[in-house]
């Protein structure tokens, strides 16, 4: 096949090393590598989550999105909460937990609530209630629950609000969880080494 010098005039002028192309320039491709400011405030202050399943656990991760001043983001993991999806086997239900607060036995914790047995005969849990204490660990936690419900076995109560150790006490829960149920993150260090 021949090309008239016409065609290989076009050819070659399509082809030169330092002529820019004919191409369009309405599909531009930019990099940048800090975020806009319109944005910044929107990502730093959303409220993000990570989901990773293990078994039949839901691990949900809070995700911050930091951003330094050059305007690089940086993701920050931090202790997820452990939800059991079966609904069988309460990952927070430990028999050494060994927590004495305010006159009660915290037999049980989770992140939503916890169960306590009375160190005394007559004590009761009526209404909401402020209660601190300190976990195995050595974290301090302050809270304010409310009874669900009583028996002659203690008392099951739903916390209303955590004033402070939320953190603490979600990585406490964490670590027992992965203490417990070693098999279910020994094949993988993934959750170690986003923490």
């Amino acid at each position: 096949m021949d090309f008239s010098n016409e065609e290989i005039n076009f050819f070659a002028e399509l082809f030169k090393p330092n002529k820019k192309s004919h191409a369009h320039n309405s599909h531009v491709l930019t990099l940048q590598s800090s975020v806009p400011a319109n944005i910044a405030h929107l990502l730093s202050s959303a409220n993000l989550t990570l989901l990773a399943e293990v078994a039949h656990y839901q691990l949900w991760f809070p995700l911050d999105l930091k951003i330094d001043s050059a305007g690089i983001i940086k993701p920050i993991l931090n202790a997820p909460e452990v939800i059991d999806t079966q609904g069988t086997l309460r990952s927070w239900r430990w028999s050494e937990l060994n927590i004495k607060s305010q006159g009660f036995k915290i037999e049980s914790i989770s992140n939503t609530g916890m169960f306590l047995k009375p160190l005394r005969k007559g004590n009761h849990l009526n209404k909401s209630q402020h209660m601190e204490f300190i976990l195995p660990n050595k974290q301090c936690i302050s809270m304010e629950i409310e009874p669900v419900r009583q028996s002659t076995q203690g008392i099951a109560a739903k916390i209303t609000q955590i004033h402070s150790g939320q953190e603490q006490l979600r990585a406490y829960l964490f670590e027992e969880h992965k203490r417990q149920h070693a098999k279910l993150y020994e094949n993988g260090q993934l959750v170690e080494q986003l923490l």
